[in-house]
């Protein structure tokens, strides 16, 4: 954040009288409503900055201490002052609670890797922050209840230049570094999904000939027979017995190492049947790793689509937990857990254990992915619809489309993941 610039919006706040809303809107953002220009203060750590009237969605609603703090002190409050000096902006105002007024400062301090939003009485003491820091971090203390101090004054040096229109600047300062974030995070979230379709592929790149399999079920069944009948050949040390089939063929059976040699039977019986096992789960093993693939290809091209920031936190994948099901997928929003079968087996298990109340949707008149949005509100906004029917046509492999939802206790199971259902809505979405 440019000393001047600060200064330069710091007179353009002071035109203002009213602060109408004040809350956070991302992690590292917060949003005040100045009269009827909209003011985001970017406080991410080294590249702080300050946008005016700019469009940026709420990613979800904040509960911290300094959260409730800052609207119940700032929001509807009066302007009294706006200050700034070096890389700090000092914002006053009168707020009104409990019939008596009183005078709060939140102090916006554009400092590197000490980037902070800090609210103080009329004492300076420190109400509360958005980050604390502590004794072992640095030797100025930010924490509620005690008197800030004031930083060490340094000299800034740096260019300043012309700027004809404020609010257009800070748009195009916002839009180019908003860009720049959005490319770094959509390349994170891809280079992990990349990394999973290559681990799928390689799995079934390496999956065995059905056939061969068989082959080799039978090959050890035959090793284990022969062997059996001609254990008085078999002498200690020996790598390999030399002898003849049932059928008068020669055959060189390999011979393991074992401490009683009577079981090399069951050694090549084992090794037959699970080959055979094996073959006969393979076509179960295929199509589970290419319905991964699958879901994984529909997962990149929702992330490549993603728009804004907002949209790429809904779609990065969790940490990954112990108990996590491989057949469904799980997804977040605001206060939401959005559930998607990656599968036919994941399909089934989200329609058995949803709860009545649960939102479930699905792609119209067509074959997909069933999502369910975990629920214990009477109802849910437009907007989480639309989030999670977006997730039901992109996990359908569609761009676009119709998706039906209703209550989980609306939804009749046929057979498997089919269904009938009733009391529903339809919404058009597009990825």
């Amino acid at each position: 954040m440019k000393a001047f610039v600060l200064k330069k919006i710091a007179e353009f706040l002071k035109t203002h009288k009213f602060v109408k809303r004040a809350f956070r809107v991302d992690e590292n953002i917060i949003f005040m409503q100045f009269d009827e220009d909209k003011v985001y203060f970017d406080l991410t750590k080294g590249s702080g900055d300050i946008y005016i009237n700019i469009d940026y969605p709420l990613v979800r609603k904040f509960k911290a201490p300094f959260d409730i703090m800052l609207e119940r002190k700032f929001t509807k409050s009066k302007v009294f002052d706006v200050g700034a000096f070096e890389r700090i902006l000092e914002i006053d105002v009168m707020c009104f609670n409990k019939f008596k007024e009183e005078k709060v400062t939140i102090r916006f301090e554009f400092t590197g890797r000490y980037t902070n939003a800090i609210i103080l009485d009329e004492n300076r003491v420190v109400l509360e922050a958005l980050r604390h820091i502590g004794e072992n971090l640095s030797s100025r203390i930010v924490k509620p209840g005690i008197k800030l101090e004031e930083l060490p004054s340094i000299e800034i040096k740096e260019k300043e230049f012309e700027i004809k229109d404020l609010v257009k600047y800070t748009q195009e300062v916002f839009n180019k570094k908003y860009q720049t974030r959005l490319n770094q995070k959509k390349a994170s979230i891809l280079s992990k999904i990349d990394k999973k379709i290559k681990e799928i592929k390689n799995k079934l790149d390496k999956l065995e000939n059905k056939e061969k399999l068989l082959e080799k079920s039978l090959l050890y069944k035959k090793y284990a027979d022969v062997a059996m009948a001609n254990l008085y050949q078999i002498t200690p040390y020996m790598k390999e017995l030399k002898t003849f089939d049932f059928e008068g063929n020669k055959i060189t059976i390999p011979v393991p190492k074992l401490k009683n040699i009577n079981e090399i039977g069951n050694y090549y019986y084992k090794l037959s049947k699970k080959a055979k096992r094996k073959a006969e789960n393979l076509d179960i093993e295929k199509k589970f790793l290419e319905n991964q693939l699958k879901f994984l290809k529909n997962y990149k091209r929702l992330v490549e689509n993603a728009k804004n920031i907002s949209e790429l936190k809904t779609y990065e994948p969790p940490k990954k937990d112990k108990k996590e099901d491989e057949n469904i997928a799980k997804f977040y929003y605001d206060d939401y857990l959005i559930l998607v079968g990656k599968n036919e087996k994941g399909n089934v298990k989200l329609l058995k254990e949803a709860n009545s109340n649960d939102l479930w949707l699905h792609i119209k008149n067509l074959p997909g992915a069933h999502v369910i949005v975990k629920n214990n509100k009477l109802s849910l906004s437009d907007d989480i619809i639309k989030k999670a029917a977006k997730l039901a046509i992109a996990f359908s492999g569609k761009e676009e489309g119709e998706v039906d939802y209703t209550k989980r206790k609306f939804v009749k199971i046929k057979e498997g993941a089919k269904v009938e259902y009733g009391k529903y809505g339809t919404v058009k979405v597009k990825i």
